[in-house]
């Protein structure tokens, strides 16, 4: 008797089981396009670190290229923008020299040269540092 009762019943899903499992089917894609959400973030995180990198390390190749004696102990702050994913993206970039060693006169014969790069992202600011030492040959 139970599979006859079975087969008389085919009245289909009610309304409140549709509106349950539409419920369900919206939780899982909220979680799935917030997956996606914060995937993109740290993509576009990690593509602005990587542009500072090479700011970063365009301003230290300059410091190397430059004569010793021209090597100052600080400069002005220099802006810098760069186009990161079609948008251009502001770098401030800070450069700064200390003497390491002197020779018998006290001029000096060894400096560590700095660079940061800073930029902002999400209202959070993040630096690259690159240090170097250069030697006066």
């Amino acid at each position: 008797m139970p599979q006859a009762a079975l087969i008389k019943n085919n009245d289909g899903f009610t309304l409140i089981e549709l509106m349950v499992a539409l419920i369900i089917v919206a939780v899982g894609m909220f979680g799935v396009l917030e997956t996606v959400n914060v995937s993109l973030q740290h993509n576009l995180k990690n593509e602005l670190r990587n542009e500072a990198i090479k700011v970063g390390e365009q301003y230290m190749a300059e410091f190397r290229g430059m004569n010793f004696a021209s090597i100052a102990d600080s400069y002005p702050s220099a802006n810098v923008d760069r186009k990161v994913r079609g948008v251009s993206k502001l770098y401030v970039v800070e450069r700064s020299s200390q003497v390491l060693a002197r020779d018998g006169a006290l001029k000096p014969t060894t400096r560590q040269v700095t660079v940061v790069v800073k930029w902002a992202f999400r209202n959070l600011t993040s630096q690259n540092r690159v240090v170097s030492v250069v030697a006066q040959p």
